[in-house]
């Protein structure tokens, strides 16, 4: 086997692996409405977005266009490089789209392919024009126009969609309400014509455009007579709608559903070039070179300006594989969690810190509704009031949907079309940026962010909105630097970058799952039938432990044997770490009412641990940060006596905090408090060392200060220990 076609044969192994990231990653496009809602099951609503996603891989023939010379000008590049460029493209993609699925971060697909293929064809090109520098000039390469377009989509797509998502759910719910008595069967019926409306209009023109499925004649048919045929479609939807009403259907969940197949498809039918589109590239090319007997660094490839039909098998294959991976696949929960948490009505854990410019956002909000308030007269405020007035929920309800099926029917319908309105002036708005920013809009309008969380929403959707550009930034530099190594060093760069990619995917995954199962944690259950959210405090105190264990640990070890670098590391391990007490804090204020009367008091003593916890972790942070100072400065190092006593406490700890995570059972409180009693004296012992080599002239007075403080955070460590025991 040659280089080029072990290079097609990867194209299609990093081809399903792709579709499998890259469907988690997207699917939350089209789930976010109905699993947020929980307008049916779970297996309800993947086998409709399944089967949506199958039926629309049908359709994709007609998109392939994108990989082959959407981006660069294929006819300016031999077969070898357009090989190179293909190879950089899957790889780059496969890791970008698995980091942010592991992060939980939604992003775009489109866009991560797009810049992919520009950076991997600049670079390409720019190594051709040094070999040639009387050649063409690096731009001859790329289509800049489409370059242009799909980054001017990228601004639109964030303004329109939530400007446009916040004005529609605002009069949505003025007309609705909260209050479903006031949902009447005549504006349910003519809200789910106008929905359905759109959603099919959307289906036909965005999900069926370009396949062989539809005709070019089609197309101008729909395009020519857009208007009569919408006013014969809310005809048909209304007298639909009249009928499941009769039967007593939810006919805003219908909205949902049938919004969440024609998504799914239309992903499907568009996106899937994404992933399988430089691959079927890949081998038109090969096929094209294999038969020429010209040299691969010779023959231009004009072939990939010709039309081309995908094969209807691969589309299938592709299909499946993605509908595999939405039932599968926990990292498209982790995606699809984001939006939803960032969407959700009541309150709930916020997974995102604030920052300044989240906290100037809302401060400039807060005071431009004061203003506003003062400008709107009382009357017409009480009105709006009265119609967004709800039903106060429990603080922490696991049951309750995040938001309602108005508000989802409003996601789906909004995002149909803007996409479909874009789609007809030819302007390239991301699938992923529309719906997000649609469901932040309708988020905002319907008064999810509360004063109490709107700075945390607000940091939410700048992290996404931020890794967005990120995504553009560090796929056209990723594959950019892909192209350029395995142009360079040909099959030892290609096998070094496979071996990178699969050490990357299996890191990632295992902290994934890592992470997913400290997530899961507050839905476990214990052998003894114990209440469920008592536990969970109770896992929290225990994960907390074991990370106050480990700084304090890595502190002492630090002084002892001198490492700058692991320094560096604790320093920025602990600021990661008071993000994390703050959620445990945030968790057991919103489980208490949930807690059983007969373990009451248990949680009433858990407040007093939480409080000895935070301590103990302010400490220990207190305690990593002077000992990185001692460190880093280059102080003296400690005597060997010194040393000793550290070593004796950094043991004692050990136990200390592994007995205290074990639980205060009778025997292991007996054996906690004799280690406890012992860390006194040993302070004491290395409290008189540090003096005396003070006293001797071993020590200086700000190496002495340094010890001091850091013996001051053990002795408060100890204390804060032995209160936790006690409790």
């Amino acid at each position: 086997m040659g280089f080029f076609e072990l290079v097609v044969g990867l194209l299609f192994v990093l081809a399903v692996v792709d579709l499998s990231v890259g469907v988690s990653n997207d699917a939350v496009n089209f789930l976010n409405s109905a699993i947020g809602s929980r307008v049916a099951s779970r297996r309800v609503i993947l086998i409709i977005a399944g089967f949506g996603v199958l039926v629309g891989s049908l359709f994709s023939s007609g998109i392939m266009e994108v990989a082959r010379k959407g981006i660069f000008n294929p006819d300016m590049f031999v077969f070898a490089d357009v090989m190179v460029i293909f190879l950089a493209v899957m790889l780059a993609d496969v890791l970008l789209l698995d980091m942010f699925n592991t992060f939980g971060l939604p992003t775009s697909t489109t866009v991560s392919i797009v810049f992919e293929l520009l950076g991997a064809s600049i670079a390409v090109a720019f190594l051709a024009t040094i070999a040639d520098p009387g050649g063409a000039a690096v731009l001859d390469y790329v289509n800049v126009a489409g370059a242009i377009k799909i980054t001017s989509g990228i601004g639109l797509s964030v303004v329109i969609a939530f400007v446009v998502g916040t004005i529609v759910q605002f009069f949505s719910r003025m007309l609705f309400t909260f209050q479903e008595k006031n949902h009447t069967s005549t504006i349910q019926i003519a809200w789910g014509a106008i929905a359905f409306t759109a959603i099919s209009y959307f289906l036909f023109v965005k999900g069926l455009k370009g396949t062989s499925f539809v005709t070019p004649d089609m197309q101008a048919f729909v395009t020519q007579n857009a208007l009569l045929l919408m006013l014969v479609s809310v005809v048909f939807w209304a007298v639909l709608m009249w009928v499941l009403h009769q039967f007593k259907v939810d006919l805003l969940g219908a909205v949902v559903l049938g919004g969440t197949f024609s998504l799914a498809l239309a992903f499907a039918s568009n996106d899937l070039v994404n992933f399988v589109g430089v691959p079927l590239a890949g081998l038109s090319s090969w096929q094209a070179w294999s038969g020429s007997g010209i040299p691969p660094d010779q023959m231009l490839m004009d072939v990939l300006k010709e039309p081309v039909t995908g094969n209807t098998l691969i589309l299938f294959g592709a299909g499946a594989i993605m509908m595999t991976t939405l039932w599968l696949s926990s990292k498209a929960k982790s995606v699809t969690q984001t939006t939803v948490n960032l969407s959700r009505q009541d309150e709930g854990e916020e997974l995102f810190s604030p920052g300044p410019v989240s906290r100037g956002v809302v401060r400039t909000f807060v005071a431009t509704g004061e203003a506003a308030a003062r400008a709107i007269p009382l009357q017409w405020q009480t009105g709006i009031a009265e119609r967004f007035a709800r039903e106060k929920a429990r603080s922490y309800d696991l049951e309750r949907p995040a938001f309602d099926t108005l508000r989802a029917s409003v996601n789906l319908t909004v995002a149909s079309v803007l996409i479909v309105f874009a789609t007809s002036l030819q302007l390239p708005l991301s699938t992923t940026f529309v719906s997000f920013m649609v469901a932040m809009g309708t988020s905002l309008a319907d008064r999810a962010w509360g004063r109490d969380a709107a700075v945390y929403r607000v940091a939410g959707v700048f992290s996404v909105v931020g890794g967005w550009l990120v995504t553009a930034i560090a796929a056209f530099a990723l594959a950019a630097l892909f192209a350029i190594l395995i142009k360079t060093f040909n099959e030892l760069a290609v096998i070094l970058l496979v071996i990178l990619a699969v050490l990357a995917l299996v890191h990632s995954h295992r902290y994934h799952v890592r992470r997913s199962r400290m997530q899961e944690l507050m839905a476990t259950s214990s052998p003894d039938k114990m209440d469920k959210d008592a536990l969970a405090l109770r896992g929290h105190f225990i994960s907390s432990l074991g990370r106050t264990a480990e700084i304090v640990d890595e502190a002492l070890r630090i002084l002892i044997k001198r490492k700058r670098k692991a320094a560096r590391r604790l320093q920025a391990a602990v600021k990661s770490n008071e993000g994390s007490t703050r959620r445990t804090e945030a968790e057991f204020v919103r489980r208490l009412h949930r807690v059983r009367p007969e373990i009451e008091p248990w949680l009433m003593n858990q407040f007093d641990v939480l409080a000895c916890e935070r301590d103990m972790l302010h400490s220990a942070s207190s305690l990593a940060s002077l000992a990185g100072e001692h460190v880093l400065n280059e102080h003296s190092p400690p005597t060997a006596a010194v040393v000793e006593s550290l070593s004796i406490l950094r043991e004692h700890y050990r136990v200390a905090f592994a007995e205290l995570a074990g639980g205060p059972a009778d025997s292991s409180e007996r054996r906690s408090r004799a280690p406890l009693g012992e860390v006194e004296a040993d302070i004491d012992r290395l409290t008189n060392r540090v003096l005396e080599d003070l006293y001797t002239g071993e020590r200086t007075t700000q190496s002495t200060s340094l010890m001091l403080g850091i013996i001051l955070e053990v002795r408060d460590l100890q204390g804060e220990i032995s209160r936790a025991v006690i409790w």
